[in-house]
């Protein structure tokens, strides 16, 4: 009878400069802040003979150590100071960009009408032309 033995190993390694999150753990349910990390996994056979390797980037719970990708963090429990001051900020960051959409409005149609202005350039230019040759065949034919 034969005897395989397999096995797996995990290392966890912070990024450094790396992502940090305010967050709900969804294992110690404690609004704690996450940092972002490298997970590597080796699956063996025989505790040597490496199978294959695999890398995530996880989030490390600051309370209980747990790794968590971010997606399946929960929204943090914020006080009525900080829930109030999140709003504020939101509601900033709406204003900043309805204003911006308004400029950017505003510049799209001042470009539309400067391009109107200079089509109508065009057509008059175009129409004294013709005027100008139009008189300077009448006076080749001596009828001016």
């Amino acid at each position: 009878m034969a005897f395989v033995m397999f096995g797996s190993k995990g290392k966890s390694r912070r990024v450094p400069d790396g992502q940090v999150e305010t967050r709900r753990c969804p294992e110690c349910d404690k609004t704690t802040t996450f940092h972002e990390c490298v997970v590597e996994k080796t699956y063996t056979a025989y505790h040597f003979i490496d199978l294959w390797r695999s890398k995530a980037t996880e989030f490390a719970c600051g309370a209980c150590g747990s790794m968590v990708p971010l997606d399946k963090t929960l929204d943090p429990v914020l006080s009525a100071r900080e829930r109030a001051a999140l709003e504020a900020a939101q509601a900033k960051a709406a204003a900043v960009a309805a204003k911006e959409a308004a400029v950017a409005a505003k510049a799209a149609e001042r470009k539309r009408l400067e391009a109107d202005r200079e089509e109508v350039r065009r057509t008059q230019a175009r129409d004294q032309a013709i005027e100008d040759e139009l008189a300077a065949m009448k006076a080749r034919l001596g009828k001016a």
